[in-house]
């Protein structure tokens, strides 16, 4: 029985439309467009089992976003967290890193070419302490390139005085790698300093 499928299969052929290639550069793209830019997703960097309901119920309570919010599960720990306000959105991005029982989740904006399941999501933000730094080496331009070591600087607190304990900066950080805990740095004597980093999920 096998042996007549293969042979009678065998001797079809794909006729050209069947072969064809449907293009959708032509369509209208505006309408999906717009929900792309309030698109974000999302996964949980964790691998033992959870509860999902108690997840989205705890996303939700904790954004305390303005407008609804549409979670949808996309794969094993991978979410589609749909928003309705481009405040909401800045809300959610600008108070990464966000925590689920104690573990990372890693978001990122949707740029809509991609497929949901091959989105590279390693990058986080974090706000990373400086420590032990000398009075002379805690202007900005000395912290975002001390930084750089760490990933792309964002953004670099303020400090007019330079008199703080420890400078903060915060930095896109690669989460699959090793997070480094000290930089050796050559002050501007020429001496060497060993510096320690601090990263905090939350201050």
């Amino acid at each position: 029985m096998a042996d007549d499928l293969v042979s009678r299969y065998a001797n079809l052929n794909l006729e050209d439309e069947e072969n064809g290639v449907v293009d959708l550069g032509a369509t209208d793209a505006l309408p999906m467009n717009d929900k792309f830019n309030l698109l974000l997703i999302g996964k949980v960097m964790i691998d033992r089992p959870y509860n999902v309901d108690a997840f989205k119920a705890t996303i939700t309570k904790v954004w305390v976003l303005t407008n609804e919010i549409v979670i949808r599960v996309l794969g094993p720990n991978l979410y589609a967290f749909l928003l309705f306000h481009w405040r909401d959105k800045e809300k959610v991005l600008s108070g990464r890193p966000w925590c689920f029982d104690n573990m990372l989740i890693v978001i990122k904006e949707v740029e809509g070419d991609e497929q949901p399941e091959r989105i590279a999501l390693c990058h986080s933000p974090f706000w990373v302490r400086i420590k032990f730094l000398p009075f002379n080496c805690r202007s900005d331009t000395d912290v975002k390139e001390i930084a750089w070591n760490l990933g792309e600087v964002l953004e670099i607190e303020e400090d007019k005085l330079r008199l703080d304990r420890f400078r903060r900066v915060k930095v896109m950080s690669n989460v699959n790698k090793p997070l480094r805990r000290c930089q050796k740095i050559r002050d501007k004597a020429g001496k060497e300093i060993i510096l320690l980093w601090n990263l905090p999920m939350r201050d």
